[in-house]
């Protein structure tokens, strides 16, 4: 098998690389989809079974377990020639290849002799993609495969993809309003496609508002704390109360909800002492690891609340919690209770 070639050694987007080879009609013999953005990875998988296997997708789309399959399997799916066209496409889910499992002796072979009728995809779904730069194997991939990942989209690519999304459901949405339900449901495709199909099929008018995603948009964890941390600001301990129910209720366990509430206040730490320090809101941002200056607005406003004594008391007390939560005889939902009212003292 020649190596496959491409421009990927100068390339950051392999993404974009797949694209290149999905127009050109020309896929490579073997693929690694990995990447937290699953959505993406189901929307490129797709392409590649039309293109490969979209005549006679019976005979020419082959799955394999990665729990379960074996040297034997592998090998006669990539032995039997295509029925319906000039490719076949392999789909072997969720197998660590730079682990020690049933393929791991046989791989390095199959994978330098693929024949030009296959195009080979591990994909990983549930398990992490932990490449081993020092193997063969690698080299391997390296030489004659292309690892594709699949990151979360930038904020300004998922505010344009959302109004997109909504326009096919003939709803209009505001860039600002975008901006808003992805700080709210988080910065997925993934999930949001489900809360832009709800919000459209809920919203009375034609033009999706802020009313209809804080009325029904599901709310991530980070977007949960940020409520948290506003109805501390405002004294308010029973609503907070009611917003750690709602989070505990969307089965956030308590340890990541501390955590994330350790997260939040360091992150307000860092606000106050950048404003005051006259960082603008682009380089905050980037300080405190945000997708985009919207989330960072928020939190220099609700951060002007606090002292800075009364922040960094408010980790001290966090990192408490999280110890008191790992103890034999936690009642994780007091623990968090606990927290909120001390912060509010």
């Amino acid at each position: 098998m020649a190596a496959y070639k491409s421009d990927k050694k100068d390339a950051v987007d392999t993404v974009a690389i797949l694209k290149k080879d999905l127009a050109g009609n020309n896929p490579a013999r073997l693929y690694l989809f990995h990447g937290e953005e699953s959505y993406l990875r189901s929307h490129y998988l797709g392409m590649l079974e039309k293109q490969c296997a979209g005549v006679f997708p019976d005979f020419d789309l082959v799955r394999l377990d990665g729990d379960t399959v074996t040297a034997a399997a592998l090998r006669d799916a990539i032995e039997s020639l295509p029925m319906g066209g000039e490719r076949k496409l392999i789909e072997v889910i969720d197998y660590n290849i730079f682990g020690s499992g049933t393929l791991k002796e046989a791989l390095p072979d199959v994978l330098a002799n693929l024949p030009e009728y296959v195009c080979l995809v591990f994909v990983f779904e549930a398990i992490e993609y932990k490449p081993d730069k020092r193997t063969t194997l690698y080299k391997t991939v390296q030489q004659y495969g292309q690892e594709v990942e699949f990151k979360r989209a930038s904020n300004s690519e998922l505010v344009s993809w959302v109004r997109r999304r909504f326009n096919s459901l003939n709803k209009d949405i505001s860039s600002a309003d975008a901006e808003r339900l992805i700080f709210t449901s988080g910065g997925l495709m993934t999930n949001l496609i489900t809360e832009i199909e709800k919000i459209a099929a809920g919203a009375a008018g034609k033009t999706v508002t802020a009313k209809d995603i804080d009325n029904m948009a599901s709310r991530s964890l980070e977007a949960g704390v940020f409520d948290l941390t506003d109805c501390l600001s405002e004294g308010n301990i029973s609503k907070a109360l009611l917003v750690l129910s709602d989070l505990m209720d969307m089965k956030n366990s308590a340890v990541a909800i501390v955590a994330a509430v350790t997260k939040h206040f360091r992150r307000m730490y860092g606000a106050r002492l950048g404003v005051d320090s006259g960082a603008s809101v682009q380089e905050l941002t980037k300080l405190l690891e945000f997708r985009s200056d919207y989330a960072t607005k928020k939190l220099i406003s609700v951060s002007s609340s606090f002292s800075l004594r009364r922040l960094r008391r408010a980790q001290k007390l966090c990192l408490e919690a999280d110890i008191a939560l790992k103890s034999n005889n936690a009642d994780d939902k007091r623990i968090v209770e606990l927290l909120l009212m001390r912060i509010m003292v």
